[in-house]
């Protein structure tokens, strides 16, 4: 036998590594709390219109209905770009944007 067909035989007879044990507690999940509507009372921004024409001006576009859905915590989707927006046009921090739970 070669070495290199000893190789080949030796990798094929290996015992696999032992894979760790996964906990069979069950966690509950974190929860998010959306707490725009505080953030935009703590800023002045009396409405989600008023919020979605600060967010246009910053060239991100959403609906009213979407923004809205969002606000009142009602949303399960977010974009990435929304959310950088909602940051910059409410002069936030994520921490205060989003409650853990």
């Amino acid at each position: 036998m070669t070495a290199k067909s000893s190789r080949a035989v030796a990798a094929t007879t290996a015992t696999p590594r032992a894979q760790p044990k996964l906990s069979t507690a069950k966690a509950k999940p974190c929860r998010l709390l959306w707490r725009t509507r505080v953030v935009m009372a703590e800023r002045g921004v009396r409405s989600v219109s008023a919020l979605r024409r600060q967010l246009a001006a910053l060239g991100i576009e959403i609906s009213e209905a979407q923004l809205g859905r969002i606000v009142d915590g009602r949303s399960s989707h977010f974009n990435a770009q929304v959310i950088a927006g909602l940051l910059t046009a409410l002069n936030c921090g994520l921490s205060d944007l989003i409650a853990v739970r």
